[in-house]
Formats: structure tokens, C-alpha cells, sequence
């Protein structure tokens, strides 16, 4: 394959991993193999919908050096020993696709393949922790790399790495990776919980009973989500589920203008950084808002992107925006969450993560080790986040 046909592929590859969602913002990675010495890989902090093939880098595989100005994913380490270890890969994708998220947080070292996908061989072993970009994290993919007979490995409390002879059989990896992840969850909750049914609303129910000690409580509450807001430069907009926009100027709220309008106003004018709020109340995360729960990061994208902790606070203006302190998110109790960024971008990927991370938090309650990630390297993941990732993003 020549480097342009090899860019071309990759770039595709990304705008597909973003539209399918299993990836959020610039997390994960793609890369391409060009021949026995090197591969081309998606720049560090660069959007994926709007990549170009003049932005993809050219990676050796040897000693991951490379030339210009542009840098590659900060994870060029671990694609490297993949195309070192398997010479017949030639496509590694690295996601955080939701099922393989949640369970990279549940403490195992390995799934069983009962789904009998080929491609994943006998099962799929989950790597060791390490921080994200580290020469730890590289070692430990890269042993259990060469420990699996199949194309895919969980990284413990981040995502997954996916690869194949091909584009097309990498991503047929993921998507094999993906079911037998939600087969297994299934399986687990059904042999712990005894019960001879899925439901996913009911192992919802089970899993944080198992983590607040209380009677089960039903948390599918067919929640309303306010509407979504923009900061304006003399107030706010709202934009209503039918598509109109609702102007409010700061100096002339009334009981007219819908609910949420006070605790936007209070959102805003505590926090200069936030220019756009979303409330889900998507699935995982209005049940874990039931739970009147602190949520603390199972994966290493939450601690990044939304915080070292996420607290649940009742429905009141102030309280919310106070709990905004530190974190760009908050949960309502029993309803759901409000997520925040600098963007609607910024906002949108909140939310993403913050749902993946509450469906990580459920499975990691069904196992018996699971623990969130250490304190301290969540403090240091966001600060990087917040000082360098979130400033390449921007530009």
C-alpha cells in the first residue's frame, strides 16, 4: 500500500470511528501499516471529522520517530508493537466503544469467547493498568498482545484495541468485541443475580443496589430532558425538541420561559468557562442519577474530560452550579445529569463520556474487584487534560 492510499484509509477510518461512536472526541487512535518498517497514524489532539491526509503522521516502527511539525497519537507506542509482534496486521484501531469500556472496568483478567467469533480466538485478556501514553501501558498491551491468539485486547479502565489484516477486519474485530462484551455482562448478571431473564433496565436496578446496599429501585423513569443552552452575548439561548430557539436576556426571566431557564442563569453566571449545557437523562446515567451516588472515574476519559468525581445534588439552581466546581458535570437526583463544556462539542463529549462511565460503574458493580481509578492518577490526567489536550482540540 502506498502512504497516500495508507493516509486516505485512515482518515476514513477515523470519521467512521466517531459516527459509529466508538470513540469520543480525539480518543482512540488509527493506524495503517505501509510496509515492514513503518505505518501512518491520526495526529494527537486533532478532530476526526475534520482530518485532512496531510495531517496523518508517518510512524517507524522500529523507534517511533518521525518527521514534521505535527504529532502523532500520543499511543504510537502500542500500534508500534502490535505491527512488531503480528507482521500479518496491517490496520490497528484502539476505541472506547462502550461495551468493552465497561468491561475493561470490571477487574477481570479475561472474557471467554462464548459468542464463537473467530476473530477473537478462545478469549480476549485484558491488559494491565497503566496511565495513558506511558511506557508502562505500551509494555502491558504489548504482553498481552503476545499472549492473545485472537485480534483484540481490553485495556484495563480505558478501551480496547481492535486490529486485522485489514481496514474492514479491524473494524469487524470491534464490532465482534463489542457483542461478546455485552454477552458476557449478561451472562455475569444473570448468574450473580440468579434470575433466568435479561432486562436491561432490571440489571441497572440490581448492580447499583449492590453499590448503595438499598432495596432495588426501578430507574427507568422515562425521563424528560430540559432543553439544550448556549451562553449569547446578553443571555442565553434554549433550543426546544421541535426546533425552536427561546431567547432569554439575563435582566428579563419570568414564569413564562421554561423551568431550567433559573438554573441555567445560575450555571452561567458562576461559571465563565461554560458556553453550552446539555441535560441527559440517557439510560445508564439517569439511573445512576437514581442512585443518589458520588461517581468516581472507572475509566481514564472521565477523569479526563469530565472530572476527578461527579457529585448528585437535589434539583436546586444553586446546588447544582456549585457542584460544577472542579467537574463538567453534575447529577440531578432522579434526573439525570447536566453536562457542560466550552462548546457544544465540548458539552456533547461530556455527556458521551459521562454515560459510558455510568454504564462502566454497573458492570463494575456485577464483579467483586472492581475499583475506580487511583486518586492521584486521576488528578494528573485531568490537569494534563485541561492545561494541553483540551488546547490542541481547540485549534
Amino acid at each position: 500500500m502506498t502512504i497516500d492510499e495508507a493516509k486516505k484509509l485512515v482518515v476514513q477510518a477515523g470519521r467512521r470511528l466517531v459516527e459509529s461512536g466508538l470513540i469520543s472526541r480525539t480518543w482512540g487512535n488509527v493506524s495503517c501499516r505501509i510496509d515492514d518498517s513503518c505505518f501512518v497514524i491520526t495526529p494527537r489532539g486533532r478532530d476526526y471529522l475534520s482530518l485532512t491526509p496531510d495531517e496523518i503522521v508517518r510512524v517507524e516502527i522500529e523507534d517511533c520517530s518521525y518527521i514534521g511539525n505535527i504529532k502523532p497519537s500520543s499511543e504510537k507506542g502500542i500500534h508500534a508493537e502490535v505491527y512488531k509482534l503480528r507482521p500479518e496486521i496491517n490496520f490497528v484501531i484502539h476505541t472506547h466503544q462502550k461495551n468493552a469500556s465497561a468491561v475493561s472496568a470490571s477487574g477481570i483478567l479475561s472474557i471467554s469467547n462464548a459468542i464463537g467469533a473467530e476473530c477473537l480466538g478462545d478469549e480476549v485478556l485484558c491488559a494491565s493498568y497503566a496511565l495513558p501514553g506511558t511506557k508502562k501501558l505500551r509494555n502491558s498491551v504489548a504482553a498481552a498482545v503476545a499472549r492473545s491468539e485472537g485480534k483484540a485486547v481490553i485495556m484495563r479502565n480505558h478501551g480496547a484495541l481492535c486490529y486485522g489484516k485489514s481496514y474492514e477486519e479491524a473494524f469487524l474485530v470491534a464490532s465482534e468485541l463489542e457483542n461478546a462484551c455485552e454477552d458476557f455482562l449478561i451472562r455475569q448478571y444473570l448468574r450473580i443475580s440468579q434470575r433466568t431473564g435479561f432486562d436491561a433496565s432490571e440489571m441497572r436496578s440490581f448492580a447499583l443496589s449492590r453499590i448503595t446496599g438499598m432495596v432495588e429501585k426501578n430507574s427507568d423513569c422515562n425521563m424528560s430532558p430540559y432543553c439544550e443552552s448556549k451562553r449569547t452575548e446578553k443571555g442565553f439561548s434554549l433550543y426546544t425538541d421541535n426546533g425552536d430557539v427561546i431567547e432569554v436576556r439575563n435582566n428579563s426571566l419570568n414564569d413564562a420561559l421554561p423551568g431550567e431557564v433559573k438554573l441555567y442563569k445560575a450555571i452561567y453566571e458562576k461559571h465563565r468557562n461554560i458556553n453550552y449545557i446539555i441535560h441527559s437523562v440517557a439510560p445508564d446515567t439517569a439511573a445512576v442519577s437514581c442512585a443518589n451516588i458520588t461517581s468516581w472515574p472507572f475509566l481514564d476519559d472521565f477523569a479526563q474530560i469530565v472530572g476527578t468525581s461527579v457529585k448528585t445534588v437535589e434539583n436546586d439552581a444553586a446546588k447544582i452550579a456549585a457542584a460544577l466546581n472542579g467537574a463538567s458535570a453534575v447529577f440531578i437526583h432522579n434526573y439525570g445529569a447536566i453536562c457542560c463544556g466550552s462548546s457544544k462539542g465540548d458539552a456533547a463529549a461530556t455527556a458521551m463520556v459521562l454515560e459510558k462511565n455510568c454504564k462502566a460503574l454497573i458492570a463494575a458493580a456485577l464483579f467483586e474487584n472492581a475499583k475506580p481509578i487511583n486518586f492521584m492518577e486521576c488528578k494528573l490526567m485531568r490537569l494534563v487534560y485541561l492545561k494541553k489536550y483540551s488546547k490542541l482540540n481547540s485549534h
